[in-house]
Formats: structure tokens, C-alpha cells, sequence
């Protein structure tokens, strides 16, 4: 597959025809050609034109040689028109071929000046109506750019209309200046520039679990929601079909559980936004360093698809960066297994067969040497949304999953996307920046295979993943609830009590680092002030606080309060009664509870008496 994006590369690469006096062979040292191409972009609603000029300057380098013509080829998806040409001596007709796979034109000089370090300059304008795309909240734009180019200087300059507010928010490579509306790259190495405005992603999602329990006995099962992570987050709008519990497990993975009685089956839907950010978020960074403390111990594990027999093939790689490269360039991904329910490979065997790789092995040859050199990594399973199937492919199931690796940069002590099967498709850079497209659904770290994503709970022919970008802005709808609080109505002064407080997230959102204070003027609350480092929506918490009363021999009645953001939820009245007291209430029930029972004995036995000895005047 390699191959068929050089071909794709070398049908966008800029062709020079030299014509000679006397006519002969020459090299590439014979001139020198300078590229300036500049994009200007008009926004047009949903779609973005794009007006290119090309001026390029072609240098003579001999006093026998000199370029007559000159032809630029482009892929025949490219949709240009409105072709203007012009040289130096003015306006020239372009002649225009339309080949297999791609359409050339053809330019040629009116009167070319000769001579040794002789210049002479091309210009060509076109419209082009494809090239930036609107992806939702975002646009997004490959630019090809020449390969073997030796000497020569290309640059390449987008200017951004001035009327939009988005500024580039990933490059791929950086570019060497951004002023204002324009964005410039000079001499790029790469075989394309990738480049993203806007820094932030709305996708509109429907994800449908199909739930079945084939057993005569009771089970229950636990499906995955997407979770919020580092660079996204989520906004429920509903589920069909609540579940009975909702956790989030050691990875972070977001998780209802069902019960299902005998042979019952069950359509679960989670409804939402999801929204995806080109930098990192600190609250979730920040969560995810402290819990790499607990993960530590299986972050660097072996399982069956995380593992290596032979280590001489990685045996110098030393960094993140070289194994990454390691990977794209020892697999090749196979179109062929794209939409079939493939056997995963695991990382010891696709070594073996490198040309037989998808998405995953891509992922597991990368964690597996990952681990193997001390670097802690993880694999994530979701939704990479492509409109180049081709470049940039989606390939777990037939459901449209892809599969990711991610590192654990230990300098900057946070989560690192990486993509290498969609550089090694596509050529774009997937380790220095990550981009908007991808959606996590599960995270793989403790067990390469669990739990399973959404779109893994299928019936035969379904179609559980709706995925599409979305430009709504979601809010959040903060709601916290006191599901529970076991408080007694009355305590004395001298013992110390525990008490539950059960907390439920009615949220459409994740909440971080939630405040939880029990306040009253008449306790003493050792632990008044708490905080619930992670919240998912739907998610119940289970708080146990202690406290005893502040004063000895003082009977009051007080009020306690829970607090959630400073806003109290619920209230309890408390009386606290003096130990003394206390006793003297419990004596003096325990003293009427005596007297009761004589005064009921010794009346239950003068009546045996009048019964045994009757008066005698009868």
C-alpha cells in the first residue's frame, strides 16, 4: 500500500521538459527551478475555494541549455478550473491533457531568455474547490508538495480569509512563520504539508449496544461509553436504556453495567457530543499522573498480543521516536483484510509476515517493543474519522474501529497519541502532533482485549457507530444529587459516629476534583473537606465521614449540612444529648420497664390468688 501513495506522490510532483540546442540528453544540474505557491482561501459557507498561483522561476545553469517547457501533472481528483497562465513577455495559452490518473498542463515560454544564469518565470492560477475541506468546526488541508527537489527552493504560503478568527492549530511539519492571516513553509521536507484550523472538534454520535444473554441463568455484562481523556471530552444527551451501575475502571474506561435475566436481550444507545482538542486538558492530564502511580504495575507487562521472541530485529532502538519509525516502515497495511473479521496477529508473528498488517498490528508491534524497552504504553480502540479511506484508513471491523498506540512521555509526564498506520498510508507525520480526527472508545491497558468498544456488541448486519462532525457548540449541565445520607436523629457527647453519603453525577458531563464539605457548627468533623478526583455522569459515589459533638454536658439541637460547590444539598437536625443524660433517660426508661413488669406480675398473681381462694362469703 506503500506503493500506491508514491504513485499518488509522483502523479502531484511538478515536471520540468527540457528542450535543447543541439537536442541531447542533459542532467538536472543543467537548471534550477524555484517554486513560490501560494493558497488563498475565500470561505463560502460549508465550502472553501481556493484560488493557487504558482510562480516558478526556472534558472539556466549553461550557455547551451535553456527550458522551452514546462508541465505540472495533478491528480485527476483534483477538481481545478478558471486556468490562467502567463511568463515574463505576458499572457500564454496552458494546454491541458487528461491522462489515467491524472490531468497535466502543459506550459510553454513566448521568447525565453538564453544565456548561462539566464531567469525566466512561469505564473499559473486555478481555482480549486476540494483542496481545504470544512470538517465540522475545523478545516482541514493535505498540500502536496515536490519531491527530489535538490537545490531548488519551494515555498509554500495560505492565506486565510479576513474574515474567519481560526488559526492553525496543527502543522505537520511547524511552519517557519505565521503573521497575521498567513501561514508560511519554506522548503518543507515532507512529502505533504498536513495542516488543521480551528483547535477544536464537535462530533454528533450514536453508538448502539446490542445486548444477549443466551444462558437459563442470570449474568450481567459491562459495555463501554467513550470516556473523557486527555484531549476529549464528553456531552451525554441520553441513553436509551440506562444502566443498573456506571464505574470507570483502573484505565479510565467509562462502564455500565446490565443484568439480564435468562435469555433476555436488551438495545442500549448512548446519544452525545464528543469533543475533541488539539492540546491536552489539565484537569485530565493532572488525573492521569496520579493514577500512572497504580497502573505501574501492568503498564509494562507482556500478554499474548504484547510480546517478542526475537529482539535482534529491535535491539537499537532506544526512544519513543525509533520504534515508531521502526513500525511504519517494517509494516505494510493491507487493504485487502479492510471490513473482514480478521484474526489479530499480535506483535511476535506480524513481525513474520509484515505485509499482512492492519490497524492493530500497527498497535501492538508498537506497545509490544514499547514495554520491552521500559517505556509504558497502552492501545486505544474508537473512531478515526477519514474522508480518504485510501490515506488514511479505518480498518478494525467492518464498523468503521481503528486502533492507536499511545506512550507515556515521562518528561512531560502525560499521554502521547501516535498514529503509524495512518503515516505509513499516508505519509503525514503521526508522532510529533496527533490531529482532531480520532475518538476514543476504549482504553487497553492493563488487558490488551478489554473491555471491548462500541461497535463490538453487534448484531449480524448492524450499523452501530453514527459518526459525523457537528458544528454545535454543546454546554455543560452541571446537576450533582444526595442520592443517600444515613445520619441518626440523635447522638450523645461522648461517642464518635460514621455516617454515608451517597453522591450521584445527574451531569451531562465528566466532573474533576468535586468538593464535598459536611459543615455544622456543633461537630467536630475531622475530614469535613473532601474532593472526588473523577465523576462520570450517571456515576454514584459512596463518601463515609466521621464526627462527634463539640461540647461535653450540653444539650443541643444542631444542624448538619452537606455542601457540593459550596451549595448545600441536604440538611439533617441532630440532637446531642450529654452522656449523662443519656444514662439518665436509659435508667429511667429502664427503671418504668421494671416497674411495669412488677406492677403486671404482681397484678397477674393477686388475680391467680382470688382464683385458688375464693371469698369466703361465697
Amino acid at each position: 500500500m506503500a506503493d500506491f501513495f508514491k504513485k499518488i506522490l509522483l502523479s502531484i510532483t511538478l515536471f520540468l521538459v527540457l528542450f535543447l540546442l543541439p537536442t541531447h540528453t542533459h542532467a538536472a544540474s543543467d537548471y534550477k527551478a524555484d517554486y513560490d505557491v501560494q493558497y488563498f482561501l475565500t470561505d463560502n459557507l460549508d465550502n472553501i475555494a481556493t484560488k493557487v498561483r504558482f510562480t516558478i522561476q526556472v534558472v539556466n545553469l549553461k550557455s547551451d541549455v535553456y527550458v522551452k517547457k514546462f508541465s505540472i501533472a495533478f491528480p485527476r481528483t483534483f477538481r481545478i478550473g478558471n486556468i490562467n497562465a502567463s511568463d515574463d513577455r505576458g499572457k500564454i495559452q496552458p494546454v491541458v491533457t487528461e491522462e489515467e490518473k491524472s490531468n497535466k498542463i502543459e506550459l510553454e515560454f513566448t521568447e525565453p531568455n538564453t544565456g548561462k544564469n539566464s531567469i525566466n518565470h512561469f505564473y499559473l492560477d486555478f481555482d480549486q474547490d476540494n483542496l481545504f475541506k470544512v470538517n465540522g468546526n475545523v478545516w482541514e488541508v493535505i498540500l502536496p508538495t515536490i519531491e527530489n527537489k535538490g537545490d531548488s527552493t519551494y515555498k509554500i504560503t495560505v492565506n486565510l480569509p479576513d474574515t474567519t478568527s481560526r488559526k492553525i492549530s496543527i502543522a505537520k511539519p511547524s511552519p517557519d512563520l505565521v503573521r497575521g492571516s498567513q501561514i508560511i513553509w519554506n522548503n518543507p521536507r515532507t512529502k505533504t504539508v498536513y495542516a488543521v484550523f480551528g483547535d477544536v472538534q464537535y462530533y454528533q454520535a450514536e453508538l448502539s449496544y446490542h445486548l444477549k444473554n443466551p444462558k437459563l441463568v442470570p449474568v450481567y455484562t459491562d459495555i463501554t461509553f467513550p470516556p473523557d481523556t486527555d484531549y476529549q471530552k464528553i456531552y451525554v444527551d441520553s441513553v436509551q436504556s440506562p444502566p443498573q451501575m456506571v464505574y470507570l475502571d483502573e484505565d479510565g474506561n467509562y462502564l455500565g453495567r446490565y443484568y439480564l435475566s435468562p435469555k433476555e436481550t436488551q438495545e442500549v444507545v448512548f446519544r452525545g457530543i464528543i469533543e475533541v482538542y488539539a492540546k491536552p486538558r489539565e484537569p485530565m492530564v493532572e488525573l492521569n499522573r496520579s493514577r500512572i502511580q497504580s497502573q505501574k504495575t501492568y503498564l509494562l507487562n507482556e500478554s499474548k498480543y504484547w510480546s517478542l521472541s526475537d529482539f535482534a530485529l529491535v535491539q537499537n532502538l532506544k526512544q519513543p521516536k525509533d520504534i515508531y519509525s521502526f513500525v511504519v516502515d517494517n509494516l505494510e497495511y493491507n487493504y485487502k483484510k479492510v471490513g473482514r473479521a480478521n484474526e489479530r496477529t499480535g506483535a511476535d508473528a506480524i513481525l513474520k509476515i509484515p505485509n499482512q498488517a492492519v490497524c492493530t498490528e500497527f498497535s501492538d508491534l508498537f506497545i509490544a517493543i514499547s514495554r520491552e524497552k521500559g517505556f509504558f504504553a497502552r492501545e486505544i480502540q474508537g473512531y478515526a474519522y477519514s474522508q480518504d479511506h485510501e490515506l488514511r484508513p479505518i480498518s478494525l471491523v467492518a464498523d468503521v474501529l481503528h486502533s492507536w498506540p499511545e506512550y507515556y512521555d515521562s518528561t512531560y509526564k502525560t499521554w502521547v497519541p501516535v498514529d503509524p498506520t495512518w503515516e505509513n498510508t499516508s505519509g503525514i507525520d503521526y508522532f510529533s502532533s496527533f490531529d482532531l480526527n480520532h475518538i476514543v472508545f476504549a482504553i487497553h491497558a492493563k488487558k490488551p482485549d478489554y473491555p471491548l468498544p462500541a461497535g463490538m456488541f453487534k448484531l449480524e448486519n448492524s450499523q452501530d457507530i453514527l459518526i459525523k462532525p457537528t458544528k454545535i457548540t454543546p454546554e455543560d449541565h452541571v446537576d450533582l444529587a444526595i442520592q443517600s445520607a444515613e445520619f441518626p436523629s440523635q447522638i450523645n457527647d461522648t461517642q464518635e459516629y460514621t455516617s454515608k453519603v451517597v453522591i450521584k453525577n445527574n451531569s451531562n458531563v465528566f466532573l474533576t476534583n468535586v468538593p464535598v464539605e459536611i459543615r455544622s457548627a456543633d461537630l467536630v468533623i475531622p475530614k469535613n473537606k473532601v474532593s472526588i478526583d473523577i465523576l462520570a455522569p450517571m456515576q454514584t459515589k459512596e463518601l463515609n465521614f466521621t464526627y462527634r459533638a463539640a461540647n461535653k454536658n450540653l444539650r443541643k439541637r444542631t444542624t448538619l449540612q452537606v455542601l457540593l460547590y459550596e451549595q448545600s444539598l441536604f440538611t439533617a437536625s441532630i440532637s446531642i444529648l450529654p452522656y449523662a443524660y443519656e444514662l439518665g433517660i436509659k435508667f429511667a426508661y429502664i427503671l418504668f420497664a421494671v416497674c411495669l413488669i412488677l406492677f403486671v406480675s404482681f397484678r397477674f398473681r393477686r388475680r391467680r390468688i382470688r382464683e385458688t381462694f375464693p371469698r369466703v362469703d361465697q
